[in-house]
């Protein structure tokens, strides 16, 4: 049995949905697959247990049948800098390692996710660099082409990780990046003992929020309830220009909310007549005429009512917007579709000893 850890050098790079994706492709191949976590820091509370919002969304996905406790046995319940100060150091690091083991039994593979970035749990000695030296793992580091000095990220990990670094994964690259990405492994990784697994493209279908987590974000109320809730918005528009000008603009676009007034409703008819507007964000804590809702639940719109004004309703949005999770039937099928076609399996597989 062989593990891999998927790391990074800075947060929302995709490691959770590359695993997700991978441990999909892997099982359908009748390999009996693992998933591990061991620092999780995204913690929220799931019908009373403390978990890693992350880890549980990647198990429940991947339905390996392991005990959540032993998928993430460390979870930061309390800021950081009194986890450091209170925390025993050596109960964590024994902690784990009894986890992971229990995890192993039974697998032909275990997909392990880094912390946030690969730096964070050093003070306690269970970042991704001493996760990996104690476990015995190599590295997939996965790199989100944020800028172009994503590079020298990639090298001062390449000097901590040292040989256990084997592969690279740029996500969420775009148009001619590509080409550089290219020049990059022939002259920088292949020199330097890392192979390139591969390239995703941006997708956005995959950096797109469904409605309902657009409403938990907002702490919205639902006026008129979406017919499906699987419902995908690939991106906003802010509702506070006349309607003819409006009107390009909901013409121009597709998979889109309408961010506007609530008494707005001269907007708000004009998005439901045009088709392409899939769900009403009213700000103010107003509320639209019935008329309006009607035609809306007619034409399955959703209409979320929201306590912010608008720019704050946009700041709120900025912030959780490509940052989704990958949940529902859309988004893992997608991201296996594109996992599928852009990676180099058989590489990978090799390398884990499943070829």
């Amino acid at each position: 049995m062989k593990s891999l850890l998927v790391s990074s050098v800075e947060e929302y790079s995709g490691k959770s949905a590359l695993i997700i994706a991978l441990g999909l492709i892997l099982g359908d191949r009748g390999f009996r697959v693992g998933y591990f976590k061991p620092f999780g820091v995204g913690v929220t509370t799931v019908e009373g247990h403390l978990v890693d919002e992350d880890a549980y969304n990647t198990a429940s996905v991947l339905k390996t049948g392991d005990d959540i406790s032993d998928i993430c046995p460390v979870k930061l319940d309390r800021p950081y800098i009194e986890f450091v100060c209170s925390a025993n150091a050596e109960q964590l690091k024994e902690q784990i390692a009894r986890s992971y083991t229990r995890i192993c039994s039974g697998k032909d593979v275990v997909l392990v996710e880094g912390a946030v970035e690969y730096k964070v749990g050093k003070m306690l000695g269970i970042c991704d660099t001493d996760i990996s030296s104690a476990l015995g793992l190599d590295i997939l580091m996965v790199l989100r082409y944020t800028n172009d000095f994503v590079i020298d990220r990639l090298m001062t990990a390449k000097e901590v990780f040292g040989d256990r670094l084997k592969f690279v994964l740029f996500n969420q690259l775009t148009g001619y990046k590509l080409n550089y990405v290219r020049c990059i492994e022939e002259r920088y990784l292949n020199s330097r003992g890392m192979k390139l697994l591969g390239v995703l493209p941006h997708d956005p279908l995959l950096a797109g929020l469904s409605v309902r987590e657009i409403a938990d974000a907002l702490d919205g109320e639902w006026l008129v309830k979406p017919r499906d809730e699987e419902v995908i918005i690939e991106s906003f528009l802010i509702g506070a220009m006349s309607p003819p000008s409006a009107l390009k603009y909901f013409r121009r676009t597709k998979k889109a909310a309408l961010v506007t007034g609530g008494d707005r409703v001269d907007l708000q008819n004009l998005a439901l007549e045009t088709g392409n507007i899939r769900c009403l964000l009213l700000t103010g804590h107003l509320e639209p005429p019935d008329t309006m809702l009607g035609k809306a639940e007619e034409k399955g719109v959703p209409v979320i009512l929201v306590p912010d004004d608008t720019l704050t309703t946009m700041e709120k949005v900025d912030e959780i917007f490509g940052k989704a999770r990958i949940k529902g039937e859309a988004k893992i099928r997608r991201i296996k579709e594109l996992v599928g076609e852009n990676i180099n399996l058989e590489l990978l597989m090799e390398s884990l000893s499943l070829s």
